[in-house]
């Protein structure tokens, strides 16, 4: 949708720098000529819950030694505002907390934010063999759907880059977020109904892409006078495929990628055009008046991301 942003001042980004790094005792003890990534995580006022885990998962040492690494920390608030809590770290086993720290974390470049400049869902992959992508601009970062803050910190042996959020690598593909979420209960008949080969689509769903797919969830079908799930089963297979190719754009985007008054052509080769007019982002088919509400944003998949909308698409 429209970018919008405000700059944070020359102080508070400071004071957010300094937050970060400084040593809870002597802050003057930090130098990025010769402090680690292990050190600063050690010795920062706001990275207790992150280096907490990288303890756990035995890599501190890692962290202390040469090689180079961009570390994606969220800071103490930012992990307990995701569910993870110093209590629940330390309830993880080892292994827990390697895949935790590793998919946060890659290795063998120092990356600034400048480095993504430019960039449209620039893949990286982490440590854990999982992958984030990441866009940016002169003035703002995101990763996987979320906005970093924009604080950085350079060490002797890589960069760590502040997080608002926890990054958890997904781990269904969109056929399976639809068909377990209860929201989408009559989307996930529409897709088994969609003939005319039986779970085409679902196949598609769950091993194609990637794809952006904009979900209609269940009211969306109740206002157009479907009471149960069931009831699909009086509309032509043809139809259903229809209104489910038109919600499938052959490319992963999050909302941040999405300018508004934009349009994307679907798998079928249809146009959908995006609207943000300041208060509910929203999509309709080119040539149609009437839009859908875009209601939830950015859930990530293996094979894309979905979107979930309040009306359905349809010819």
């Amino acid at each position: 949708m429209k970018k919008i942003f405000t700059k944070i001042s020359l102080c508070v980004a400071v004071c957010i720098l300094f937050s970060w790094a400084c040593n809870k005792s002597n802050p003057t003890t930090i130098n990025p000529q010769t402090s680690t990534l292990s050190y600063v995580l050690a010795n920062g006022s706001q990275t207790t819950i992150f280096h907490s885990a990288v303890v756990k998962a035995g890599l501190d040492t890692v962290f202390n030694s040469p090689a180079i690494f961009t570390l994606l920390v969220p800071n103490d608030q930012a992990c307990t505002q995701s569910g993870f809590s110093q209590s629940v770290i330390d309830g993880f086993t080892m292994d827990q907390a390697r895949a935790w720290v590793l998919y946060q974390t890659y290795a063998g470049t120092a990356l600034p934010f400048e480095s993504f400049i430019g960039k449209i869902e620039e893949k990286l992959v982490m440590a854990d063999g999982d992958s984030v992508f990441i866009s940016g601009d002169s003035n703002r970062t995101f990763v996987n759907g979320y906005q970093f803050l924009n604080s950085e910190l350079a060490a002797s042996n890589g960069v760590m880059l502040a997080l608002q959020n926890v990054l958890l690598p997904p781990t269904k593909n969109l056929a399976q977020l639809i068909s377990t979420d209860t929201s989408l209960s009559f989307l996930t008949e529409a897709i088994l109904l969609a003939t005319p080969v039986p779970d085409t689509l679902r196949n598609t769903l769950a091993t194609g892409g990637p794809f952006t797919f904009l979900a209609p969830v269940n009211d969306a079908f109740r206002s157009q006078g479907y009471t149960m799930p069931a009831d699909l089963t009086a509309v032509s297979p043809d139809s259903l495929r229809s209104m489910i190719l038109l919600s499938m754009i052959p490319s992963r985007l999050f909302s941040y990628d999405i300018a508004d008054s934009s349009s994307y052509k679907t798998v079928n080769d249809s146009t959908l055009f995006f609207s943000n007019p300041g208060f509910q982002p929203a999509v309709r088919l080119l040539g149609d008046s009437t839009y859908s509400n875009i209601i939830t944003l950015n859930i990530m998949a293996t094979n894309g991301v979905l979107f979930k909308i309040d009306s359905l698409l349809v010819r």
